[in-house]
């Protein structure tokens, strides 16, 4: 499993994410938004303190949000009991009206789930599959990206996969009880899936398909919780401040986002719907739309075809491979680099001349 830690996420945007300290006039605030369920209250709202006033005031040797992003406001919507039809009809349009006013967001955590995983979904665990809540929780986390890339400046925006508060000593709860909420959680395989399968069975799976899926990173506090025990717990379900610590800590040493191949496309074989009448010789032509910086070392590519098919990207020499628009490309090394895409037409006629791009990251 690759990790990206909060150091790490430093040096792929280096000063973008962390230098910005000068708050200017101060006419609009430059706030850190946290979102979720009682797992994530605050008490700047009248809720219980939890790890995202940790991760805004810093703890320990940790510095908070507020310096090492340069978030001068922590705008704390969490809700106990919250479920994610309540997050999205109560907390998200505040949070992507905040987006938007906001003169440089610099940080949104989001988590929910854990009660209608543990509630009243039962999809959770079950072979069927969780897709309608998958499709709503992506839709939550697309409805944040799409406001955060209209906002200048780079930001952290980070989901939580949730521990199993029963997989403990003194719990009360069965093993055979611990390990169905581990299904829950985890899926059918009891791991959960960075990448799109074909059916999603946990909560876990479904936030780190969606940090893939639209470039979030992902805590991921599940075996800091199985090694603190009994320590981490304020009552049966909730962390006390050993937990938070661990929670915060999660956010600040994340996992992902994978780069995750795209699911196969639709064929032919697959629906017929798709075979051509006509034998069809005519490659695509391939237009590349735009190149954005994102940072320092990110860059993402918009490119279209003049027919409906797939793509085909290269960087730097490397042999093309299948891929969406937009790309986006983390982590690059300093110097000279070169992107290609190639279009590729339902009837496989691939564009014999791919778009190329020359640029440059310069630090």
């Amino acid at each position: 499993m690759i990790r990206n830690g909060f150091r790490a996420i430093a040096t792929g945007a280096a000063v973008a994410l962390f230098g910005l300290l000068a708050f200017g006039s101060a006419a609009s605030a430059d706030p850190y938004i946290s979102m979720g369920d009682s797992t994530s209250t605050s008490s700047t709202n009248g809720g219980s303190s939890t790890y995202v006033d940790l991760l805004f005031g810093g703890f320990g040797t940790h510095p908070g949000f507020d310096e090492t992003l340069g978030a001068d406001e922590h705008i704390a919507l969490a809700q106990a009991g919250q479920v994610l039809s309540g997050l999205k009809s109560q907390q998200l349009p505040t949070a992507i009206s905040e987006i938007n006013a906001a003169d440089d967001t610099r940080a949104v955590t989001i988590a929910i789930g854990g009660n209608d995983a543990l509630g009243g979904e039962s999809c959770f665990g079950e072979a069927t599959g969780c897709a309608a809540f998958q499709a709503s929780y992506d839709d939550m986390v697309s409805q944040i990206r799409n406001a955060l890339e209209n906002d200048p400046g780079t930001e952290y925006f980070g989901l939580l996969s949730y521990y199993n508060p029963y997989k403990r000593e003194g719990s009360g709860i069965s093993l055979e009880d611990q390990q169905n909420v581990d299904r829950k959680l985890l899926g059918t395989n009891l791991q959960a899936d960075q990448c799109a399968v074909e059916t999603s069975t946990g909560l876990n799976d479904i936030a780190f398909q969606a940090g893939s899926a639209f470039g979030a990173v992902v805590a991921d506090p599940y075996v800091a919780f199985l090694a603190g025990g009994n320590s981490f717990f304020a009552d049966a379900i909730h962390a006390n401040g050993l937990g938070n610590v661990a929670l915060a800590e999660s956010f600040l040493d994340p996992v992902g986002p994978f780069d995750c191949d795209p699911p196969p496309e639709p064929n032919c074989e697959t629906d017929p719907s798709l075979c051509p009448v006509v034998e069809d010789r005519v490659a695509p032509r391939t237009t590349l739309v735009s190149l954005k910086r994102k940072g320092k070392r990110t860059v993402t590519f918009r490119f279209r075809s003049s027919e409906e098919g797939s793509f085909r990207c290269s960087i730097d020499g490397r042999a093309f491979s299948r891929c969406t628009s937009p790309k986006t490309l983390r982590g690059l090394k300093k110097g000279r680099h070169v992107f290609r895409v190639k279009a590729v037409d339902l009837a496989g006629n691939q564009d014999q001349t791919p778009v190329r791009r020359v640029f440059r990251i310069h630090r």
